[in-house]
């Protein structure tokens, strides 16, 4: 191992126990110097590990190369925990890195059914995602490209920008109203008969969130799989 990857993995094992031993809020920390160590936590999620192969035909597989790194692996699966637990703080350090391409962890997408390698950006999104796409639990999905369709497109630096202050809460609340859009502009041939009180339900869960000030619990993240399937 390389000193510099050896320095790496040695930051990012002291962050995470810094971040861990102490509530994030807690640290007697300056406003800079706590966003250094969020950028510096965002920057663990840069895997030292070559990325496996993956297919995802008829059936999904992945084959790891020799020597993956489960240890750096499993460190950055708590990093990206850390970033989830402290969302508030995180985000701004989370959407910096929306665009960085770096192999982070590879994913289980579909409960074997199929395997991808995230990026940084792609896991900071999927972070995110897990925060604001809490709409997801009233619809029912007829499969991936129906569940893609609610992916939440507006996430990028720009988006950012203009919502800087705006609460959890008050950023579900817009992702619920896009979702009630999108489910709107589903053809009404093509929708289920148990699917018809999908909007009434979404209503429900935007205005309680609006009422109270309070976010609805997230969805799960992707899980991380480091062994070949």
């Amino acid at each position: 191992m390389s000193r510099v990857l050896e320095l790496t993995l040695a930051l990012g094992a002291g962050l995470l126990l810094a971040f861990s031993n102490r509530g994030i809020a807690d640290q007697p920390l300056s406003k800079d110097k706590l966003a250094n160590k969020y950028r510096e936590l965002v920057g663990t999620l840069v895997s030292p590990n070559k990325m496996p192969i993956t297919r995802n035909a008829s059936g999904g597989s992945v084959k790891f190369p020799a020597g993956y790194d489960v240890r750096a692996q499993n460190r950055i699966k708590a990093a990206r925990q850390v970033l989830h637990d402290n969302f508030d703080e995180a985000l701004p350090f989370l959407i910096d890195a929306i665009d960085d391409d770096h192999y982070c962890m590879t994913i289980d997408w579909a409960e074997g059914d199929a395997y991808y390698n995230y990026s940084v950006g792609r896991v900071c999104r999927d972070v995110i995602a897990s925060k604001l796409e809490v709409y997801r639990n009233e619809i029912k999905f007829m499969g991936p490209q129906h569940w893609h369709r609610y992916d939440y497109g507006p996430i990028t630096k720009e988006w950012w920008r203009a919502r800087t202050g705006r609460s959890l809460a008050e950023l579900q609340v817009e992702a619920i109203d896009w979702a009630i859009e999108q489910r709107k502009a589903e053809p009404k041939d093509k929708v289920r008969e148990d699917r018809l009180n999908e909007i009434a339900d979404l209503q429900k869960l935007r205005n309680e969130i609006a009422k109270s000030g309070k976010p609805a619990k997230p969805s799960g993240m992707l899980p991380m799989v480091t062994s070949d399937r």
